[in-house]
């Protein structure tokens, strides 16, 4: 079933890409508006980010047409369906309930610093992959650990003002990491 999930979930993740990138058009900013449409670019080429390249971008996320409740709906929507949540509703209760969202796995995620991924079974390490948006059933325990860590390195130095980005991230990080083979 988790295979069918992140399938239905993964269609999500081209719209959430070409959202973020046709928002990025109204950046007022050249340098983070070039910065932004260049990430979505690789990302939509089939490249990872670097963390170094999300961090750099994260005041874009915070104050701009980027923050979650200026977004607009069918990004909002898109951004929904990756966490699981009807996207068929108005959207400012979308709008709260992906915040959240957002900010509860936030808080596990300092939780789960704080805890340390050693103490986690695969089992459970997999499971806190696939709440982050990767689909860890092909890929090894140090893989998801790696990725794990990175997306923990990221959620923990963010704000909860940054919660956009944290959402995005979602997409960002997972969609190039892993592909089945079929």
């Amino acid at each position: 079933f988790l295979a069918v999930y992140d399938s239905i979930r993964r269609d999500s993740y081209p719209n959430v890409v070409q959202s973020l990138a046709l928002a990025a058009r109204s950046l007022p900013e050249p340098r983070p508006r070039e910065l932004l449409q260049q990430l979505c670019s690789q990302v939509q080429g089939g490249a990872r980010p670097h963390l170094a390249q999300l961090l750099a971008l994260r005041s874009l996320f915070s104050g701009s047409p980027l923050v979650l409740n200026r977004l607009q709906v069918d990004h909002v929507r898109a951004l929904s369906q990756v966490l699981f949540l009807t996207p068929h509703l108005p959207a400012v209760l979308l709008r709260h309930r992906l915040l959240s969202h957002i900010l509860e796995i936030r808080h596990l995620d300092r939780a789960l610093l704080h805890l340390g991924l050693g103490q986690l079974s695969e089992e459970e390490l997999r499971a806190a992959c696939y709440l982050r948006g990767l689909n860890s059933t092909h890929l090894g325990r140090a893989e998801c650990q790696a990725w794990l860590e990175q997306w923990l390195r990221l959620s923990c130095e963010l704000q909860a003002s940054e919660a956009s980005l944290l959402a995005h991230s979602m997409v960002l990080l997972s969609l190039n990491y892993s592909r089945p083979s079929e």
